[in-house]
């Protein structure tokens, strides 16, 4: 019997909780990569890993190391940026100490190929010659950058607009530095600042369909007043959930109001929610952190609405609500991301007015909302497990495979 290819797998934050999108990839990634290959995973980290979230990856890496990053030495890396070009995000991550270390610990355990998560994690990795090395570059972040700075306070436009430009040349750079890049979707492969971009091998996320199945344990939340209308969930410390909540209470429900001379009643929850996210609570708009089983607040309300106006990339957050049978709403940018005939089970609006009238009129009709959510789970199943959704980066990795 052949024995599996040892994989270095190197990330900038432990993939527990499964509190972020990135978190999220690479914990499910790795259950399928496992099965592949023998994996030593390489995790930076700015805290403490308890014994009981290690015990939550026991089963899908054969060995942790754990890189905790200073977080004073973060500080004064932030405070020398205008010296330097790389990306806000790069240097926070980047520790010199931690990046001979590294390379001495995975050289040590002799990699047939490495994966590298984020461009927060390129600086370790990229001159690694003597192993193949694959970039999983996720989302085109400079573009991210320059619309999340469209809609940011003013005294954060600047520094947005500079991580944009920063970012924007150090995408067009990082390709050279790898044997092969992986990227979510088509739509942020498209917005790569390099004119090799189409040999960058799409990866999309993927669901667990048999955890997040409608059949599930946990009820829906319990929740005063009168039951909610729509619910948005995901992280709420992330920019573009967080202006994605904004446009959603502020926009969005004032024209639902005018339309149906009633409040839209509105569910946000999720993880690290801002003050901002915070201070939209009102007697119509309910939030709700840190749950301790996500799928509840899915399955409070009947309509999942999610307008990403800053974002690129496929949402985890759309997968999962379909998953549940619930109907969707989101911006034509969130659904292009998605690459796949849905069938109807993800309606598309960008104005508020547009989201106003889909939402009534879903809420009116609530067969079709129950018949848009069974036909979502069935093109879930069918398309983005994440056996499925990772097959391409299998494929990539098992072709730079080396021979021992």
């Amino acid at each position: 019997m052949v024995d599996r290819p040892r994989l270095a797998v190197v990330t900038p934050r432990f993939p527990f909780p499964l509190n972020k999108g990135d978190r999220l990839r690479i914990h499910h990634q790795l259950k399928v990569l496992h099965g592949h290959f023998h994996i030593d995973l390489h995790c930076l980290t700015f805290r403490r890993i308890p014994p009981s979230e290690l015990e939550q990856l026991q089963d899908r890496c054969d060995s942790i190391t754990l890189y905790r990053l200073n977080p004073i030495k973060a500080t004064f890396r932030m405070a020398w940026a205008l010296f330097s070009r790389r990306p806000f995000q790069v240097l926070l991550f980047t520790e010199r100490r931690h990046c001979r270390k590294m390379r001495v610990n995975i050289l040590a355990q002799h990699p047939d190929v490495l994966l590298a998560q984020m461009v927060r994690t390129a600086e370790y990795v990229k001159d690694f010659d003597a192993v193949p090395h694959v970039l999983d570059i996720m989302d085109t972040l400079h573009a991210g950058a320059v619309r999340e700075a469209e809609r940011a306070p003013w005294w954060k436009r600047p520094l947005l607009i500079e991580e944009g430009r920063r970012l924007l040349r150090y995408e067009h750079r990082v390709h050279h530095y790898f044997d092969g890049c992986t990227i979510i979707s088509r739509q942020d492969r498209d917005l790569l600042p390099h004119p090799d971009r189409d040999e960058v091998h799409i990866v999309p996320n993927g669901v667990d369909t048999d955890h997040f199945h409608p059949a599930c344990d946990p009820p829906p939340l319990s929740l005063p007043g009168l039951p909610v209308d729509v619910a948005f969930c995901g992280n709420m410390g992330y920019a573009p959930n967080v202006v994605a909540a904004r446009f959603l209470v502020e926009e969005i429900a004032p024209a639902f109001e005018r339309l149906e001379r009633r409040p839209l009643r509105i569910l946000i929850c999720g993880a690290q929610p801002t003050a901002t996210v915070l201070g939209l609570a009102s007697p119509s708009v309910t939030v709700v952190r840190d749950v301790p089983d996500i799928r509840s607040a899915y399955l409070s309300a009947p309509l999942f609405v999610a307008p990403m106006l800053v974002n690129t990339g496929l949402q985890n957050k759309l997968l999962e609500a379909l998953s549940l049978e619930r109907a969707c709403i989101t911006t034509p940018r969130a659904l292009s991301a998605i690459e796949v005939d849905l069938n109807g089970a993800i309606q598309s609006a960008e104005s508020p007015e547009e989201f106003a009238e889909r939402i009534a009129a879903l809420l009116k009709a609530p067969d079709m909302a129950a018949g848009m959510g069974q036909i979502g789970r069935h093109q879930v199943q069918s398309h983005f497990g994440w056996t499925a959704a990772s097959a391409n980066l299998v494929t990539l990795l098992q072709t730079f495979t080396r021979t021992r």
